[in-house]
């Protein structure tokens, strides 16, 4: 394209092997004319192409944003794409946890308030719906972490450590102030009293700031409560705190058989 300072009589007519003939345009720019003798069509078509790739660009990095999130936010690997619908929902009780999650999810998504302990055996897929929530909450721009119980000490024992970057209060406000905090395997961390109290200062300061927890566990609910304390289980009552019991076969794949000749 260039500038012209009179248009001519007569208006060029030019030819596209693929759209045929059109007309050179002319646009009034300060006293001059800019031409534009390119293929309208051609222009078009560009202009489409480079918005799908551009629009295919940012979903690309919305996705990769989203995945970072995610990653930060403890999810596993495994979980990272995982959804409530990958929860084999087969019997009532399932049923019912699955519901049961899913409401929590939304109120925490709404700003409401709640808790969860979530108790069972292995493979009941009792991490799988804690990561769906997360997952979920995550798109809705909600801070959440997951982490297991016995990491979360070994953050605490960090603290300790001369040269520490953080310390021991700096811990306790942050899980005490995000959106939702999941804490994991609750029952194999180690057993002292400092480590009852850390998680108990954690759990009240998240019950004194009115936010919601998830508490998972292999044990039942009576080795919940010797695991961590009866003050612990107590504040997670709060806020229409519910327990749900995970029973029946692991959803993991089981093992390939193999034949025997």
């Amino acid at each position: 394209m260039n500038f012209i300072n009179e248009l001519p009589e007569n208006i060029p007519v030019n030819h596209c092997r693929k759209h045929g003939d059109y007309q050179t345009r002319y646009t009034q720019i300060m006293g001059r004319y800019l031409v534009n003798d390119q293929c309208p069509e051609c222009i078009a078509e560009a202009n489409a192409a480079k918005a799908v790739e551009e629009q295919a660009e940012q979903k690309r990095q919305a996705a990769e944003l989203l995945r970072r999130q995610r990653l930060d936010a403890g999810v596993s690997l495994r979980n990272l794409d995982v959804r409530f619908e990958d929860f084999f929902a087969n019997s009532k009780e399932q049923i019912a946890n699955l519901q049961a999650v899913q409401e929590f999810t939304s109120t925490v998504g709404n700003g409401g308030r709640g808790n969860l302990v979530m108790c069972g055996g292995v493979g009941t897929g009792k991490t799988m719906l804690a990561s769906a929530a997360v997952n979920s909450l995550l798109v809705k721009g909600k801070r959440c972490r997951i982490i297991k119980l016995i990491d979360l000490i070994r953050e605490l024992k960090d603290t300790w450590r001369r040269g520490s970057d953080t310390n021991e209060i700096k811990l306790i406000k942050h899980y005490a102030t995000i959106d939702l905090l999941v804490l994991d395997e609750v029952g194999l961390q180690f057993d002292s009293d400092t480590e009852k109290l850390f998680i108990f200062d954690v759990i009240d300061g998240r019950y004194q700031n009115m936010l919601p927890t998830i508490l998972i566990s292999n044990l039942d609910i009576t080795g919940v409560k010797q695991a961590i304390g009866e003050r612990v289980v107590d504040r997670l009552r709060e806020d229409g705190g519910k327990v749900l019991a995970f029973r029946g076969n692991s959803q993991r794949k089981p093992f390939d058989s193999v034949a025997v000749a």
